[in-house]
């Protein structure tokens, strides 16, 4: 059961809703049962009065003896009987010394200790009211002072207390909290059935990007996610499968070529040597001559002319009787030779045709690394989210430590859909499929609004974030794609800048040529990572041990730049780094973008 993260979500429902029951509880219950205790005590101190006028005429005070005196007892007993039965309480009628004198009686014995209320009536000469809890049960009780007639007027004789059981009070206070806990248990039904539904389609929807991913991660490019909400997860599934498309366009436009390639050599470029059955040169074409980087004269060995694993691919094609084909590196170059048997009666008895796969070698060798790379990318997020969940399904974490998993496994999802998107738009830039609207743009206010992107940044690492004054410069460019050029150099600069540091953005012009310039004070780059910074999911060691990113942001700073005619260049030296983009000031023919 806790190993699902549906079943941890639909906990997470439940007890958000118990939770919103008790907040509910606390806001409608004991503010009820105050009201309603509050609302006795009003009624009660609204016949105060009538109280002290019906018994204070019955009651005399003799200040010689200090003690209270009824005049007509029997009226006074008839009296408090009728109030009892009007104010549907108890009535107590006490002396000023506290002594009981009528008590219009109950099933509870009275105890004056309870009633703390009747020692301040006597005491102040105001009415005293208040809540007690007896053994009984909850009573509203009121203290009423009876003062005297003259000749003692003004002196307290006594005090008539009127006390009325809240049990009426009790009895509404309990059927609220019924109706609350049925419509607790209600809704916890209703929030299991829904959650736990709604829980199933978003587990469902994480694991089909999950094996989508995993079927891309091994080389399926075919792989696509459902999109069936248009929610997060939807455009992450959205994303998720453009990049599909496009990676798939990639690497068919990469076989097509491959194949042309393949054809052109094959007609034009391959080198072709026959051998003696002896192993010995009988002919050559030029071909040979120009792939080996020297002539191939006849008669000259086998040994001789080719690598070791040459002369066994030969010998091995000798002895089975079919063709052996062996990679090797020549120089610079990568070869294939290709041993054929030849029957016939031609003075040689095999060919070897030597090809140049160079290209081929190293299209395979970015295959391999884009994969290599685009899987490792995509799996550690979703290690990460595996782990996570993993952790939740143990169910050793407290609801705090839940919100922060969750807002973790949102990163993940957040770093998922912005490789997914970084991809797509490299793999648009390389397709040449990109939308370029080219006009004269100001460069000062272009680096300014992107600085202002990136203010909350740099507030966190108390960072100088300025574009340095100078003349007005434009140059010849698409405004939103050098906007996105810049928020890569200056994103790049604002990670690896310490703490207190600056940044700055300087923009310079020539004649022909607008050059704007991004500076920071951070650590550099070395020296030997200078050459690759601009390689597609490059990442220096240093960045690789403090940073986070995909390093797909400066090759397609690179791409970008290079698409509106100008070039980009690193810097590094002196402490920090610069990254130099080089724009045209007007439009240029093709054949001029890469002037200088």
């Amino acid at each position: 059961m806790f190993r699902s993260v549906k079943n941890w979500l639909t906990i997470l429902i439940l007890a958000l809703v118990a939770l919103a029951m008790i907040v509910a509880w606390a806001y409608v219950v004991p503010p009820l049962a105050s009201r309603l205790d509050q609302q006795k005590l009003v009624d009660q101190r609204g016949n105060a009065k009538l109280i002290s006028d019906t018994v204070s005429q019955w009651i005399a005070y003799n200040p010689s003896t200090g003690e209270t005196i009824i005049a007509d007892r029997t009226a006074l007993l008839s009296n408090i009987g009728l109030l009892s039965m009007r104010l549907s309480a108890r009535v107590v009628v006490l002396t000023r010394n506290q002594a009981v004198r009528h008590d219009t009686g109950g099933a509870d014995p009275f105890d004056i200790g309870d009633y703390p209320m009747i020692a301040e009536a006597l005491a102040s000469a105001k009415v005293v009211q208040g809540v007690v809890i007896t053994p009984a049960g909850r009573y509203a009780a009121t203290a009423v002072p009876l003062v005297a007639p003259s000749p003692g007027s003004g002196t307290v004789a006594g005090v008539v207390l009127v006390v009325a059981p809240l049990r009426d009070v009790d009895a509404a206070v309990a059927a609220v909290q019924r109706q609350l806990f049925f419509a607790t248990v209600l809704a916890m039904g209703v929030s299991l059935l829904l959650g736990y539904l709604a829980s199933y389609f978003i587990a469902r929807r994480l694991k089909r990007i999950e094996r989508s991913a995993e079927a891309i991660a091994g080389g399926d490019l075919t792989a696509t996610v459902p999109v069936t909400v248009e929610d997060e997860i939807g455009q992450l599934a959205a994303t998720f499968n453009v990049m599909a498309v496009r990676l798939r366009g990639a690497f068919s436009l990469v076989e097509y070529e491959r194949d042309r390639v393949e054809v052109l050599l094959n007609d034009l470029s391959e080198g072709v040597i026959g051998l003696s059955e002896e192993g010995t040169v009988t002919i050559a074409n030029p071909a040979s001559a120009e792939l080996l980087d020297e002539p191939v004269p006849v008669g000259a060995g086998l040994d001789e002319t080719f690598p070791a694993d040459v002369a066994e691919a030969w010998h091995e094609s000798r002895r089975e009787d079919e063709t052996q084909a062996v990679v090797f590196v020549h120089g610079e170059r990568t070869l294939e030779a290709t041993t054929y048997p030849v029957a016939g009666a031609a003075d040689f008895t095999s060919i070897v045709v030597l090809r140049d796969v160079t290209a081929q070698a190293r299209l395979e060798r970015a295959r391999r690394d884009l994969i290599a790379n685009a899987s490792h990318e995509f799996k550690t997020p979703l290690f990460s989210l595996a782990g996570f969940l993993e952790l939740i399904d143990e169910g050793n974490v407290n609801p705090e430590e839940q919100r922060e998993f969750l807002q973790l496994m949102r990163q993940q999802v957040d770093r998922l859909r912005n490789l997914a998107v970084s991809m797509l738009d490299l793999s648009t830039v390389e397709a040449g499929s990109i939308d370029m609207q080219p006009g004269n743009v100001d460069l000062e206010a272009v680096a300014r609004s992107v600085l202002d992107e990136f203010q909350v940044q740099a507030l966190a690492k108390d960072l100088t974030l300025a574009v340095e004054d100078g003349e007005a410069v434009t140059a010849w460019c698409d405004e939103q794609r050098l906007a996105q050029v810049l928020r890569a150099l200056v994103d790049n600069a604002v990670k690896f800048s310490p703490q207190g540091s600056s940044v700055s953005l300087t923009s310079t012009v020539d004649a022909s040529w607008a050059t704007i310039v991004v500076s920071d004070n951070g650590p550099g780059i070395a020296a030997r990572e200078l050459p690759h910074v601009f390689e597609r999911f490059h990442r220096g060691s240093e960045e690789r041990a403090t940073t986070s990113g995909a390093g797909l942001g400066l090759s397609i700073a690179r791409e970008l730049t290079e698409k509106m005619g100008g070039s980009i260049r690193a810097d590094s030296g002196g402490g920090g780094a610069s990254f130099s983009v080089r724009l045209p000031r007007a439009p240029r023919r093709r054949a001029q973008a890469g002037g200088s």
